[in-house]
């Protein structure tokens, strides 16, 4: 599943939804010409015009939600008109619309415009019926609002649950690989396109399986959660730290060079060996590898990043080493 959609409505839900409207438009505007109420019927098909763009670009895989919101407060408009030439009839209408507005809005402006648009059209509605009719019809209307704004919070609170377990590490608390590709694209393309610097630190905890061979896994988790708790401490705001792999962890710098990505590199590593895990006696030490862009891609900024992180074990571990190749 592409997480990334979580925030659209799915192309075949959102055809049918489109569909329904364009089909129950239709048929009430082809019941109006047959009664004679061109103006009514000339409203609503302007609606229409609209709904069927959206329903095009939505089937060619173009739809755009700004398309849908303006298409959407267009309907709405059409039903409010209703309402004051029609009264009750028209106001059947707000209830399915007010649900749809929390499907395309968030929450703060779905309320606002749901509540508007409501007040208007019931006030409209008072140009014929009777003030006890338009009463019970708010109340409804009420509860409509509520209850659609209980399922929206409800469901964006469900999406921000799924996407935060999805991107994070169950065990240290700090993005998961997920995360990776998505980021450093990002990164890539801002220095492609605007020349904004990044850079990103490859750190990997030192004779990580020693600790796990002598003191167990369960120590050796604690540290990793110790050492994530440290880097994410440690480092600027907007830094995303990514457990990459094992003992290995990814810091990612947005807006830094290699020389002001190093100096991080060197608190980190002062850092982590400062940390203290009561079961175990000296010091847990890291090394890291240093790159920045320009890169030619994602895999050699990586690649040359990982190069420097070997270099700097092999100089005998404690420290950090920058990429010689950049580009």
């Amino acid at each position: 599943m592409d997480l990334t959609k979580l925030n659209k409505i799915p192309k075949k839900s959102s055809l049918l939804l489109q569909f329904a409207g364009l089909v129950t438009i239709a048929i009430y505007v082809l019941y109006r010409i047959i009664i004679h109420d061109y103006a009514l019927a000339g409203i609503l098909t302007l609606s229409i015009i609209p709904l069927a763009i959206s329903m095009y670009l939505e089937w060619n895989n173009r739809a755009n939600l700004i398309h849908k919101q303006l298409t959407l407060i267009i309907i709405c408009i059409a039903i409010s008109y209703s309402c004051f030439t029609l009264g009750y009839k028209g106001l059947l209408y707000l209830f399915p619309t007010i649900f749809v507005i929390f499907f395309l809005f968030n929450l703060k402006t779905a309320l606002l415009l749901s509540f508007i648009y409501s007040l208007s059209s019931l006030l409209l509605a008072l140009s014929i019926e009777e003030s006890h009719v338009v009463i019970r019809y708010s109340v409804a209307v009420l509860d409509c609002l509520i209850f659609g704004a209980i399922f929206s919070h409800v469901v964006n609170k469900q999406k921000q649950a799924l996407l935060y377990f999805a991107n994070t590490d169950e065990l240290t608390g700090v993005y998961n690989r997920k995360r990776l590709i998505k980021t450093l694209t990002h990164r890539l393309q801002e220095h492609t396109v605007n020349g904004i610097q990044s850079s990103i630190l490859l750190l990997d905890l030192d004779h990580f399986k020693k600790v796990n061979d002598k003191f167990g896994h369960l120590i050796g988790d604690e540290v990793l959660r110790k050492t994530a708790e440290t880097l994410k401490m440690n480092t600027p705001d907007g830094a995303e730290v990514i457990r990459y792999g094992g003992e290995e962890f990814l810091i990612v710098l947005a807006g830094f060079d290699i020389n002001q990505a190093s100096l991080i590199a060197q608190t980190l590593i002062e850092e982590v060996s400062a940390m203290k895990i009561p079961q175990i006696q000296g010091n847990i030490t890291c090394s890291i590898g240093v790159n920045s862009l320009p890169a030619t891609s994602i895999d050699k900024w990586l690649a040359d990043c990982d190069k420097a992180l070997y270099q700097a074990k092999s100089d005998g571990r404690d420290r950090y080493t920058q990429a010689i190749s950049r580009s």
